[in-house]
């Protein structure tokens, strides 16, 4: 699996929907550059009090890096008294808590010999619980070893790390680990949505290929993604042009009207997302190195009567594209947490698997009668609406689209970039 990309240009926005339904929440840095740790952690703690449109909410922040706290750093704060203080003292937070760019920060505190009994005490159920009650949200900054050792089982985990989580290494390994727990793992924030593959880095002495060059049309993806709550199908051309993979359109405007190769109903044994199964919000499953392993797994799913996407992401630092599988489209993160443990229950995922995911892109085909040739390029179609659209792929954001775009392209498949609803928090 992958976690989801939380850049830092556009926390704002992501992380509000994120910890909407969350007490407590675990931020675990996974990197030694300290100081954009430190940035990054009161970025999300600012974000979280912001809240969803610009409704503010009670946030506290809490460093637990005991053995070397840093948040107070960049605020130029004492790191004492602290959380170890009043933990020790069985005092009340707000003897020591700072207001700090309107959150309440409270530092490490006075080292203590017993780091172990301040994780593991129950004072952090019964915060979680306060929290909860008033519509507040409670922080935690603490190492990804330290996880299991914390008195409360967190509403989620947020990791930290400029570059993204190798999920092997022992950081990762504790996340994963988090996650067999209960812990529902929201994503990392990274600098950037992505990092360039390592070919893309060496410059014109390597060879490109056609991987690689569909990364090339991030570059013509400019302008403004037009939400749209119709279930449409978006008008296209199978003549080439210079547009680039990822064409923009509206369906609110005027088109042309549909040639009869375009009215073509899709293949009728195509998925389907039902009224109650559309919006923005999805379950990301797994993810492959090899399309057939997704499409097998999509395959299972559809007939099991699930809907699901097949979406590859860009290649990573070894060169390999990964195809995310994910299912069902739901309007709102809890509806997606209900579907969750509806699978489980139907057995068609493992417990503890399926990480609600923000993702309301998704490209539709300019001729639905073209699903026929989509696993030609290891990808999946959904039927959608009454018009017969077909889906294809779920995207966090419009970049992330270019691959499938680009796969579809080199097929002669013309596809329209759109949301599947404008409700996408």
């Amino acid at each position: 699996m992958t976690l989801r990309a939380l850049p830092r240009s556009r926390l704002d926005r992501l992380v509000p929907p994120l910890v909407r339904d969350g007490a407590l929440i675990a931020l675990v840095p996974v990197s030694d550059d300290s100081r954009w740790t430190a940035e990054a952690v009161w970025s999300v703690a600012r974000a979280a009090a912001v809240g969803s449109q610009g409704k503010r909410r009670a946030v506290a922040l809490v460093d637990l890096c005991l053995d070397a706290p840093f948040l107070h750093q960049v605020k130029k704060l004492d790191p004492a008294p602290g959380i170890a203080d009043v933990f020790t003292s069985d005092g009340p937070l707000s003897d020591v808590a700072h207001d700090v760019d309107g959150v309440h920060f409270l530092s490490a505190g006075t080292p203590v010999a017993d780091h172990a009994g301040i994780f593991s005490a129950v004072r952090w159920r019964r915060l979680q619980a306060g929290f909860r009650s008033e519509g507040a949200l409670l922080l935690v900054c603490l190492p990804a070893d330290r996880l299991p050792e914390l008195g409360a089982d967190p509403d989620g985990v947020v990791a930290l790390s400029p570059g993204g989580v190798d999920l092997g290494t022992a950081p990762g390994r504790a996340l994963l680990a988090a996650r067999e727990r209960g812990t529902e793992l929201l994503g990392v924030v990274r600098e950037r949505w992505s990092v360039p593959s390592p070919a893309l880095r060496a410059g014109p002495k390597r060879r490109v290929g056609p991987r690689l060059l569909a990364l090339a049309a991030l570059v013509a993806i400019v302008g403004t993604v037009v939400l749209s709550s119709s279930h449409g199908a978006a008008s296209g051309s199978r003549t080439g042009s210079s547009r680039s993979p990822v064409s923009h359109e509206s369906f609110g405007t005027a088109q042309a009207p549909a040639s009869a190769e375009s009215r073509s109903a899709p293949d009728p044994a195509l998925p389907a997302l039902t009224s109650a199964d559309s919006g923005g919000w999805t379950l990301q499953l797994a993810a492959y190195g090899a399309p057939e392993r997704a499409q097998s797994h999509v395959d299972r799913l559809a007939a099991a009567g699930l809907a699901a996407f097949i979406s590859p992401l860009a290649p990573d630092a070894s060169g390999t594209v990964w195809y995310r599988v994910l299912a069902g489209a739901y309007t709102s993160r809890p509806a997606a947490t209900a579907a969750r443990r509806a699978l489980w229950k139907r057995g068609l995922t493992a417990r503890g698997e399926g990480t609600p995911l923000l993702a309301p892109y998704s490209l539709v085909l300019a001729h639905p009668a073209d699903a026929g040739r989509l696993r030609t390029a290891g990808l999946a179609g959904i039927r959608w609406g009454a018009r017969n659209a077909v889906l294809v792929g779920a995207f966090e954001h419009p970049e992330q689209a270019v691959i499938a775009a680009a796969q579809l392209q080199r097929l002669g498949i013309a596809t329209t970039l759109v949301t599947r609803t404008d409700r996408n928090q």
